[in-house]
């Protein structure tokens, strides 16, 4: 496993940068919840708000916006969270093959006796590897952060676990695609590419769907209706926010594996 060792020690920096930003949003973040807990007449301006904007923020009308739950979900679980998780992974997963393809350190390192096959799986483990570290460390911030400012009155916690991790394999299966990309093309700005293509659509597609009656059926196409349908917080823990990153997963290490050990090598 000494390739899965040197590039988790080359992503190190990193990660802790990652970590200690999100540490630092979430404590800020729950800071304010105080501020909002008590405005009279917010609950009506959050009802009043078009589908559309509540679905991109991941509000709804059966949990309070004021309650802690509803705050978590609408300030973090909703959009915030995904998004800095989806970005990390996308980062990570294209540089894992994509970007060292383009610097050049992989045909070093493809140079010594190690196989095609081991180096892919080996950097997509780890790829999975820093974005759990990054759950874990989201995890610790919210049950250290969030006592202080009673963001944990009436929420679940095996709840707010789930929905960390749910989160987290939401942005992996964005940080899937784009490692498949890289190690389809070799290139890392045509992996971020196409991830963010299809983070951004998918969000739309999810949007859009929820005004209109005639196009809702579409919401099932999109990861973000299968990861935000559901409040864990306060609803319990699902399993559909997992199920479809991990179909991915499958199919983009095979893709990767598949596409990797055919082509030539820039």
């Amino acid at each position: 496993m000494r390739v899965l060792g040197r590039y988790l020690e080359d992503r190190r920096r990193s990660m802790v940068w990652w970590s200690g930003g999100v540490a630092a949003y979430v404590a800020v973040n729950n800071a304010f919840y105080p501020t909002i807990k008590n405005v009279t007449g917010i609950e009506n301006l959050v009802k009043n708000l078009p589908d559309t904007f509540k679905t991109l923020i991941g509000s709804s009308d059966q949990i309070l916006i004021t309650s802690p739950a509803g705050y978590l979900q609408g300030r973090l679980f909703g959009l915030t969270l995904p998004i800095l998780l989806l970005i990390f992974a996308v980062g990570a997963g294209a540089y894992a093959i994509g970007g060292s393809e383009e610097d050049g350190t992989l045909e070093l390192l493809l140079s010594n006796p190690v196989t095609r096959g081991r180096v892919l799986i080996e950097r997509f483990v780890a790829v999975v590897a820093l974005s759990l570290g990054l759950g874990i460390v989201t995890t610790v911030s919210l049950l250290a952060f969030s006592p202080p400012f009673g963001l944990l009155e009436g929420v679940s916690i095996p709840g707010l676990v789930a929905a960390v991790f749910a989160a987290t394999a939401f942005g992996l299966m964005h940080g899937a695609i784009a490692f498949a990309a890289g190690a389809w093309t070799g290139r890392r700005s045509v992996a971020i590419a196409t991830a963010a293509t299809v983070a951004v659509m998918g969000n739309l597609l999810n949007a859009v769907a929820a005004s209109s009656e005639s196009l809702h059926i579409l919401r099932f196409a999109s990861p973000w209706h299968w990861y935000g349908g559901r409040n864990m917080l306060a609803q319990g823990i699902a399993l559909e926010p997992f199920l479809a990153p991990i179909a991915v997963f499958v199919v983009c290490a095979a893709v990767a594996l598949w596409s990797f050990r055919r082509r030539d090598l820039h």
